[in-house]
């Protein structure tokens, strides 16, 4: 199913019209998190508005997604925009330890909720590992109190295929396991507005955390 995803989401990037506004989760980043002098890695950057957007108000970014459309059509924008501070490669979250010694603030946007729990805690594992105490993270995911958890077919605990594949994460094991990791919640909010469009309210929970 995760790798059904790619295939998803490389249709989806080639199919639609590129949306350049950043999301409300990257805006309060902005604001409350980042800095000028960071280096940002994100990672499922999608289309690139996100990390677009940190390129104004950070060092430098990383973008790096598994669809290798929306890699090549993010770059196709660098070089027609003739950006210097953003660049996007076609990696997993597997791959990240390629940044260790470059990034200062991580980003994951509808990340965790995309896969499975093995590679969630192999992610928080890799995070733990390569990157230093002092750089932060931020996350936003679905939970299981979003609607959407009824659609689709059920195919495991809290996992659907509605479209695509979602693992619906239940905020007490999550937080369960950040401590089990040895991670702290810096900052926690859930519920419903928090990415709000004319179709869809998703219920999501956006955490800032940083290793202990």
């Amino acid at each position: 199913m995760i790798n059904h995803n790619i295939k998803y989401w490389d249709k989806y990037y080639k199919s639609k019209i590129k949306i350049n506004l950043p999301s409300n989760f990257a805006k309060f980043i902005k604001k409350k998190v980042l800095k000028k002098k960071d280096i940002v890695l994100d990672v499922a950057t999608g289309n690139g508005r996100d990390s677009f957007f940190f390129s104004k108000h950070a060092k430098f970014v990383y973008g790096i997604d598994k669809s290798k459309v929306a890699i090549k059509l993010n770059n196709q924008s660098v070089n027609h925009l003739k950006l210097k501070n953003v660049s996007f490669k076609n990696l997993s979250s597997q791959q990240i330890k390629f940044f260790k010694k470059k990034v200062t603030f991580i980003y994951a946007r509808f990340f965790i909720h995309a896969i499975n729990t093995k590679i969630q805690n192999r992610f928080l594992d890799d995070l733990k590992k390569y990157f230093k105490k002092n750089v932060s993270i931020g996350l936003e995911f679905r939970t299981t109190d979003d609607m959407l958890i009824n659609k689709g077919k059920k195919i495991g605990k809290n996992e659907t295929f509605y479209t695509h594949y979602r693992r619906f994460i239940d905020l007490k094991e999550f937080e369960k396991k950040l401590n089990e990791k040895n991670f702290q919640i810096l900052y926690k909010k859930k519920g419903l507005n928090l990415s709000k469009t004319p179709t869809e309210n998703p219920y999501l929970c956006r955490l800032i955390i940083k290793q202990k």
